[in-house]
């Protein structure tokens, strides 16, 4: 039996970040599960895990450019990471005036903090700034005119988005609805093909974890290093669906408590966090001796979904049963 003892001895090193929750009427829980997001050996796929029923569901990490809020409210738009794309301010409103002198080139952060996109000015305290945006689509990816878009985003409503793009030299110009969907967190869109919509995700119910490729900052880097955007891979959060996670890591607290041993009163306790990469890809490292990745020992996680499940998770590989890396093994349980 838990004891108030145990409770107020862990209080001392676990906080809750949600006080007087409301008390939910869930499912017994789970049995301790193995599963795998395999990414594939050079990372091609993104895989959208959804904990709650067992499954995954991937698609080609470069099968589009932008994700667009899906929400009625929302309004932000995303870059394609695991393509390497950056945007910049063209400083210009009308399309056939932008061009790409002088654009100061930015990325999303990678927690896709709403203040922190490439292109998150365009729309600002519920004002439009008007403003037509250049766009490089990675260039591991594309070359020559088939890698910059103009961009702007002309209107957005609880309905969509109404956009325009060309090439730089405004030829292929094209406008496109975006329709929103409440059932998912985003919506995909390819500039290839003159514009079209594209299935990537899941409804944002079906996950609570992405494994893919994205671009992790490294700000100890100066400035034009080709260290100091860097793709990684690593796990993202559904944020847009309520996602929160913890982690207990034996390095970092005085009390640490393995992971067949935690219990669920416990798990209740440790802080949990909401920005995207919070997980990340530091749950793994490489080895420059031997060429290989390894799991970083006694460090887990705790994962909270929409509905209130609580999760325990910690990862066990990065190979598959032949030797190839890119597949996430993990072993989770809900309590």
């Amino acid at each position: 039996m838990r004891s108030w003892i145990l409770f107020i001895a862990l209080g001392l090193f676990f906080s809750s970040c949600e006080k007087n929750e409301t008390a939910l009427s869930l499912n017994a829980p789970g049995n301790l599960t193995l599963m795998q997001a395999s990414m594939g050996n050079t990372y091609q796929s993104l895989v959208f895990v959804d904990l709650y029923e067992n499954k995954t569901y991937s698609a080609p990490y470069n099968s589009f450019d932008l994700a667009f809020e899906a929400s009625a409210q929302g309004n932000r738009v995303y870059l394609n990471q695991a393509k390497f794309m950056f945007a910049g301010r063209s400083g210009y409103a009308l399309m056939n005036m932008a061009d790409s002198t002088g654009v100061n080139w930015k990325t999303d952060h990678e927690h896709l903090y709403d203040d922190s996109l490439a292109m998150s000015s365009y729309y600002q305290n519920s004002i439009f700034s008007g403003e037509v945006f250049i766009i490089d689509r990675g260039a591991y990816e594309h070359s020559g005119a088939e890698r910059f878009r103009k961009f702007k985003v002309d209107t957005v409503d609880a309905n969509g988005y109404q956009i325009s793009y060309s090439y730089l030299d405004n030829s292929g110009y094209q406008t496109f609805f975006i329709p929103k969907n409440n059932a998912y967190a985003l919506m995909y869109f390819n500039f290839s093909g003159g514009g079209q919509l594209v299935s990537v995700a899941p409804p944002s119910s079906k996950w609570q974890l992405m494994f893919g490729k994205y671009i992790h900052e490294y700000k100890e880097e100066p400035i034009g290093s080709p260290f100091r955007y860097y793709l990684v891979t690593g796990t993202l959060l559904n944020r847009w669906n309520q996602i929160e996670a913890g982690m207990l890591a034996k390095d970092s607290l005085p009390d640490y408590i393995p992971f067949a041993d935690l219990e669920f009163g416990q798990a209740q306790m440790v802080q949990r966090y909401t920005q995207a990469a919070y997980i990340g890809f530091e749950w793994k490292q490489f080895s420059f001796s031997t060429n290989l990745y390894s799991i970083v020992p006694d460090r887990y996680y705790i994962i909270k979904d929409a509905t209130g499940y609580l999760y325990k998770l910690r990862f066990l590989d990065f190979y598959d049963t032949s030797g190839n890396k890119g597949t996430a093994i993990f072993e989770y349980k809900r309590f």
